[in-house]
C-alpha cells in the first residue's frame, strides 16, 4: 500500500492500493476523496449519538448508495438499479415522483393501519395536507384516511378535480360542492337545509323523495311531467309558479290555466276547524245541504266545498 502524508495540510492521502483486501481505515475528521481533478467528494463526520455502521455487501445485496443525476437516490440491488430512481428530491426539499402505474403496483402506496382511538387532536389522518401552524383539533377519533385542513381565512378550493385544466368537481372553503361541465351547479348544506343553484339561469332544480318541505327562492317554478318517476324533461303538463309577491299560480306548464284537485272526505273526517285555522279549504262528499255558509251535516249525497272560519266548517 502506498500512502503520502502532507504535514502542511495535516492529512493522510491514499495514493495507491496493492492487490489484496483493504480491511480497515480509522480516520478522525472528514474524509476527502480526490482523483486529482477539479472536484472532490467529502465524507463529513458529525457527532454521533451511538456507533454507526455503513455496510457494503456483495452483489446480491446493496452495493452502493449514490446520488442520481437530478436528485434521485438509487442503489444497486443484485445488479439492477433500485431505490428512488423515478423520484427527484430538489434542492429545497420538494419531491417529484414520475412513475407510471402498473398492475397491482401504484407509484405511491400507504399501506399502514390507520390510527384510531386518540383524541380529536391526536387522531391525525393517514395522509394529512395542512399548513404549518394551522389549528388541527377536530379530527374524528374513529380515524381519517385523507385530511385537508386549510388555515383560517383561506378562500380557495380544498379539493379540485380537473381534466386537462378544466375543473369537474371541487369543494371550496365554505363547504360548497361545485360540479362543472357545460353548466355549473353548486350544492350547499347548512342548518338542515339543502340548496342547489345554477349561476347561468338562476333556476333551481330538485328531485327529492320523502322530504317534509322544499323551500325555493323567488321567480322559480316547480314542474311535473306526465311520465311517472322521471326527471323533468320533455313536455310539462303541470306547473306551480310564483305569479307575484304572495301569489302562487297553477298553470299547465306554460301560461295556460291549471287546476287544483282536493280529494273529498266525509264530514266526520274533517279536522277541527280551530286547529287548521281560518281560511283552510276542503271538500266533503256526504253533505245534506248545499246552502252557502251553512254548517255541513254528514249523511247526505252532496259533494260541496267547505271552508273554516277558525271556529266552524261552513259550506262555500
Amino acid at each position: 500500500m502506498g500512502v503520502k502524508y502532507n504535514p502542511f495540510a495535516g492529512n493522510l492521502d491514499i495514493v495507491d492500493s496493492p492487490s489484496g483486501d483493504f480491511t480497515d481505515l480509522d480516520v478522525s475528521g472528514d474524509i476527502t476523496l480526490d482523483d486529482g481533478g477539479t472536484y472532490t467528494t467529502t465524507v463529513q463526520v458529525v457527532t454521533p449519538t451511538a456507533n454507526r455502521t455503513i455496510s457494503f455487501p456483495d452483489a446480491t445485496g446493496t452495493v452502493a448508495l449514490v446520488a442520481g443525476s437530478t436528485g434521485q437516490v438509487t442503489y444497486n440491488d443484485a445488479g439492477a438499479q433500485a431505490g428512488l430512481a423515478s423520484a427527484n428530491i430538489g434542492s429545497t426539499g420538494e419531491i417529484d415522483v414520475s412513475l407510471a402505474g402498473a398492475a397491482s403496483t401504484p407509484p405511491v402506496t400507504f399501506t399502514g393501519s390507520w390510527f384510531t382511538g386518540g383524541t380529536a387532536t391526536t387522531t391525525k389522518p393517514q395522509l394529512l395536507i395542512e399548513p404549518s401552524g394551522t389549528t388541527s383539533t377536530a379530527w374524528s377519533t374513529s380515524g381519517t384516511g385523507l385530511g385537508v385542513n386549510a388555515a383560517s381565512g383561506f378562500g380557495g378550493n380544498l379539493l379540485d378535480l380537473q381534466e386537462n385544466g378544466s375543473s369537474k368537481a371541487s369543494f371550496d372553503a365554505s363547504g360548497n360542492l361545485r360540479l362543472g361541465g357545460s353548466t355549473t351547479y353548486y350544492f350547499t348544506a347548512q342548518q338542515g337545509r339543502i340548496g342547489v343553484f345554477n349561476t347561468e339561469t338562476s333556476r333551481l332544480f330538485f328531485q327529492f323523495a320523502n322530504y317534509q318541505s322544499i323551500s325555493l327562492g323567488a321567480d322559480v317554478r316547480i314542474n311535473w311531467t306526465s311520465v311517472n318517476g322521471q326527471a323533468a324533461a320533455g313536455t310539462i303538463d303541470t306547473s306551480l309558479e310564483r305569479a307575484s309577491a304572495g301569489v302562487v299560480k297553477i298553470a299547465d306548464g306554460s301560461t295556460g290555466t291549471g287546476y287544483i284537485k282536493q280529494v273529498p272526505v266525509l264530514v266526520s273526517q274533517l279536522p277541527a276547524p280551530g286547529t287548521v285555522g281560518a281560511g283552510t279549504r276542503g271538500f266533503v262528499s256526504d253533505a245534506t245541504s248545499t246552502t252557502f255558509a251553512a254548517a255541513p251535516v254528514g249523511g247526505g249525497a252532496n259533494t260541496v266545498p267547505v271552508y273554516s272560519d277558525g271556529t266552524n266548517w261552513l259550506i262555500g
